[in-house]
């Protein structure tokens, strides 16, 4: 209110309207860890959005928070009872298609790089539920993408992950998943876009935010402290790569349009990223601060957390427009209440 008139709010509220210092908003814990976990990331929901769901990169466990901040608030740790390869060391969550999520893990397997996303399912009956052959609750999952740094959804059950082994952007289809815990994956398509363009580091995820609006996959490129956004219309088949599993394809994409939306000069190591009312919203995982920038690249707002370097990762907005976020250092999860 100014003057007794309801003003809108200047761009970037979400994380604050006055100096971006760490007291110009309230850090509202809505989650208190039993112990440490280290979270990646974090989604609400979309078939029951008062559940915050968030992936934990120490024991590959996700936790499930029902009505985060409100009394009563509830939460739930689960693992999938093979974790250790279809949810190993997970930097990203990503909802799909009705009933489904999308994950990663950023590691090598052991050394034989067999990895890649997974695909599960988010009915509580089947998740985290074991099976007859020992294979955990995963409906789906594809194997050309070690040391997986952030996930995506496209549509259907198509999603796009940073690749941190080859520097590259992969595209997935899962096509039709072969129910929980089988493990038919010859009816995947794997595509790679722009390797060598993108650089992840040890420790800090880089996460994608796909816009079907403009049709962009948005890119937090830590490595090379930038974002940039690649036109997934562009781009033309070229040769294949090889897999160690059949699929229907597995191939390079040439010559897609890949540009800077911010160059380097004012990230240190971006690392979650949404898109939210025409904001592009990051995390900086070195300085811990939030940014906030327009859809030309254009600083908008930024907000000092005050968190000591290395607390930030994931990002998400809430039903109640809010954002929330991951300390991976004490494994809280904050919501940001701006004050006016």
């Amino acid at each position: 209110m100014e003057g007794g008139v309801c003003v809108a709010l200047p761009p970037g509220a979400p994380i604050g309207v006055k100096d971006g210092s760490p007291s110009s908003v309230a850090f509202v814990p809505v989650y208190e860890p039993d112990r440490q976990r280290e979270p990646t990331d974090l989604a609400f929901n979309p078939d029951r959005p008062e559940e915050l769901w968030v992936v934990n990169r120490r024991d590959d466990s996700v936790i499930i928070i029902t009505n985060p901040g409100a009394p009563g608030s509830t939460s739930v740790r689960l693992r999938d009872p093979a974790a250790a390869h279809f949810m190993d060391r997970p930097p990203a969550l990503a909802f799909g298609a009705p009933g489904t999520f999308g994950a990663c893990g950023d590691n090598n397997n052991g050394g034989d790089y067999f990895m890649g996303p997974s695909l599960f399912s988010s009915d509580l009956a089947v998740f985290a539920e074991p099976t007859p052959d020992g294979l955990g609750s995963h409906l789906d999952m594809l194997h050309s993408t070690s040391f997986c740094k952030g996930i995506a959804h496209e549509q259907g059950n198509v999603y796009w992950v940073f690749n941190g082994n080859d520097s590259s952007l992969d595209r997935y289809n899962f096509a039709h998943d072969h129910g929980p815990g089988n493990d038919d994956h010859a009816d995947g398509e794997i595509y790679r876009y722009v390797p060598g363009e993108v650089l992840g580091i040890e420790g800090a995820p880089s996460h994608l935010f796909y816009s079907a609006e403009d049709r962009h996959l948005y890119v937090a490129d830590t490595g090379h402290k930038r974002l940039l956004k690649l036109d997934t219309t562009t781009g033309t088949p070229g040769s294949s790569f090889d897999g160690a599993e059949p699929v229907v394809e597995r191939r390079h994409v040439d010559g897609a349009t890949l540009v800077e939306l911010v160059p380097p000069g004012t990230l240190e190591a971006p690392s979650g990223i949404e898109i939210h009312e025409g904001l592009v919203f990051v995390s900086d995982h070195a300085t811990s601060r939030l940014y906030a920038f327009d859809l030309t690249g254009q600083l908008v707002r930024t907000l000092d957390t005050g968190l000591p370097p290395g607390s930030l990762a994931g990002i998400t907005f809430g039903p109640d427009g809010k954002l929330y976020f991951v300390d991976m250092l004490s494994s809280r999860i904050y919501r940001i209440d701006p004050i006016l």
